[in-house]
């Protein structure tokens, strides 16, 4: 019966340090992935109350030594969000829908007003200036990044854009 006793702790013992060290490997995995990509000073454009869009600027660090991409950006209380880059056609500035962003690796990607840039359409409600929206970033390795970007005034780069 002694001997059952201590086989039954030794068992137990046994599988508490498995079960702490993969649970330890699970967190440092985790936050290796987290290094990889890093993101900078996200913050979305204040707009007036009947804006229907709003612009998501930010900058990304891909520390990989493959390309990265973005590939969508999900936020509740907007009909939908795009991702977009401004280019010169002709003399004219436009805004075109991206499938992705691409982070060149151990590079960045500097999403700003005129060039590449996040569309958060039809809100339900226009943020005010100092609010902080919590957005997901996914990028097409598997990361998803949670990230609180705040609202505030940016200066205009184009006088005249298409709606959305």
């Amino acid at each position: 019966m002694l001997n059952n006793i201590k086989i039954a702790l030794f068992t137990l013992t046994a599988l508490a340090s498995t079960t702490a060290a993969i649970a330890q490997n699970h967190v440092h995995q985790q936050n290796d992935d987290q290094h990889q990509i890093t993101i900078i000073d996200p913050w979305i454009r204040s707009a007036p109350a009947n804006a229907p869009a709003l612009g998501l600027f930010l900058k990304i660090s891909n520390n990989t030594n493959q390309e990265v991409r973005l590939v969508s950006v999900h936020t509740p209380g907007y009909k939908r969000i795009e991702l977009h880059r401004t280019i010169n056609n002709n003399g004219m500035m436009k805004m075109v829908k991206q499938d992705f962003m691409p982070i060149p690796a151990q590079g960045k990607l500097h999403l700003k007003p005129g060039s590449w840039h996040v569309m958060l359409i039809g809100p339900n409600r226009v943020p005010g200036k100092g609010e902080k929206i919590e957005l997901s970033l996914e990028f097409n390795n598997g990361n998803t990044q949670t990230i609180q970007a705040l609202v505030r005034k940016g200066k205009r780069m184009m006088k005249h854009h298409s709606a959305h």
